[in-house]
Parts: C-alpha cells; structure tokens; sequence
C-alpha cells in the first residue's frame, strides 16, 4: 500500500467523484481509478460503490476510510512538525538563584 494510493482514496471520498479528485488532485482520472483498483486489489476488498452520480464508501470502505482518514492525519501533522523543527530554535535562560 502506497501513501499516494491513501491520498487518491481520500481525496475520492471528500469529493464524492473519481473526476472531481482528480481535478482537486491535478491528475487523470484514468491514473486516479488505476490507483483506486490497485488499492482494491491489494486489500482484497471493494472499498467504493461507482455510480454515474459519483461513489459512495462500501461497508469495509467505511471502516477503511475511518482508519486510514485518522492515520493520514497524523502523517501530515508529523510532517508539519518536522518542517517547524528545522527552523525551531531553543532558547534558555536562568534567573539569578541558578
């Protein structure tokens, strides 16, 4: 499983469509749907319901997408600290009865 493949997934599910994804994303919808099926296949599961009006999460997609939405979260907020850590600075002072 791929980072970007857990990226593709939820970007799908908040746009409720494999096309607006895309767009969102800046990538083809045939690359976004390959990503999706390889994701699929991988887990052995269908996760999303295609429909002509756009897709809906299946059952394990739910569980699936409750997960992994949790997990990505952390990772961007890990990121985020990492990218403050390199510009952090420490300061430390004493007061007079040190």
């Amino acid at each position: 499983m791929k980072l970007t493949q857990i990226r593709d997934f939820l970007a799908v599910v908040e746009s409720g469509s494999i096309n607006a994804a895309a767009r969102k994303l800046g990538v083809s919808q045939p690359g976004l749907t390959k990503s999706l099926g390889s994701l699929e296949a991988e887990l052995g599961a269908s996760l999303l319901k295609r429909a002509p009006t756009g897709v809906t999460l299946t059952a394990l997609g739910q569980v699936f997408h409750v997960r992994v939405r949790a997990g990505y979260a952390e990772l961007a907020k890990a990121q985020e600290e990492l990218a403050r850590g390199a510009k952090a600075q420490v300061a430390l002072g004493f007061g007079p009865f040190f």
